[in-house]
């Protein structure tokens, strides 16, 4: 095992690794874990930038950003006993805030180390010291990071903290970037995907829930594992009540399968892979669904829609684990 400080494309970067992967972590860009590399494979998981200009792009499609609240608010705004927020409109397009608060801010490394057998990186953000994140989100919080690399798995925890006097609501999120195939050659004829979901969110041209759950016409292939040949997917899905909440990419030409598991509080993903035929597969899960904060009509439980009071934690846990496959 190592961990070594280096520049990656003028940031300051970590590198960790041990016999099985390598991570890189860029605390200045949002705590974004922008590599995860199989060294028995020579496979790069994640989707990878080849340059600074590149990244900046499009940061969402690269890594592991953080998202914190998770995908799209309708207009930028909602409101909160007796609070109106109102976010960023960084989607004209469609008229939308997406994404949240933290993925382009910088974060601090507050340690880099190895516990026995595992590899511990941990960052955070407190909103005190961004005035462009209190502008859009009134709220003193911090958000602490960590990572745990152990042979071939890497764990991902969230621990959102309150400092303020008041309550506010929170939504987590990762826009979890994979080269799908591994290997990089756009050919999906020996991958398959799948993922443990029961219905999935209606969703209006503007990308946001009609508040409609809807049955998945493909389920039990979904479950089992289909293939994306032609399919092509930015679709938002309810995690099952029943069985593991986990997300499959098996790539029997790479032999590789990554097994993407969340906790019990995670009860959406999103799934995007654009038209199928760029060569990533993004499965995000989400704590709560897309414009969670809009869907008050709809019971919290079902939403994902969740509040921190004063001096509360909430704590996550997602994991990417690597099993090969013959």
């Amino acid at each position: 095992m190592a961990i070594e400080e280096f520049q990656l494309y003028g940031e300051s970067a970590i590198r960790a690794w041990n016999e099985e992967l390598e991570i890189v972590l860029v605390p200045s860009w949002g705590s974004n874990l922008l590599s995860l590399r199989s060294i028995s494979k020579n496979l790069d998981l994640l989707r990878f930038p080849q340059s600074r200009e590149e990244y900046e792009g499009d940061p969402f499609m690269y890594g592991l950003p953080i998202l914190f609240p998770p995908n799209r608010i309708a207009d930028g705004m909602f409101d909160y006993n007796g609070t109106k927020y109102c976010f960023t409109i960084n989607d004209p397009t469609e008229h939308n805030h997406t994404h949240g608060l933290v993925f382009d801010s910088p974060w601090k490394l507050l340690r880099a180390e190895a516990e026995g057998e595992r590899i511990m990186l941990e960052t955070v953000i407190d909103s005190e010291e961004h005035e462009g994140i209190l502008a859009q989100f009134p709220h003193l919080f911090t958000v602490h990071m960590q990572y745990i690399l152990e042979r071939t798995s890497l764990t991902v925890e969230a621990t959102v903290s309150s400092q303020d006097s008041a309550p506010f609501p929170w939504g987590l999120g990762y826009h979890t970037t994979f080269n799908f195939p591994f290997d990089g050659s756009g050919d999906l004829t020996s991958c398959q995907f799948a993922l443990n979901a029961d219905k999935q969110w209606e969703l209006n041209e503007r990308f946001l829930p009609t508040g409609k759950l809807v049955d998945i016409p493909y389920l039990e292939q979904l479950r089992q594992g289909t293939s994306l040949v032609g399919h092509a997917l930015d679709d938002a899905f309810q995690t099952a009540n029943i069985g593991a909440n986990e997300a499959v990419l098996t790539d029997s030409g790479s032999g590789i399968r990554v097994v993407y598991s969340a906790d019990e509080q995670f009860k959406h993903w999103v799934v995007y892979n654009h038209d199928s035929k760029q060569g990533y597969l993004c499965p995000e899960p989400y704590t709560w669904i897309t414009n969670a904060p809009n869907l008050g009509q709809l019971p919290e439980e079902l939403t994902g829609f969740r509040v921190l009071h004063p001096g509360e934690q909430a704590k996550t846990t997602t994991r990417i684990s690597i099993v090969e496959v013959i």
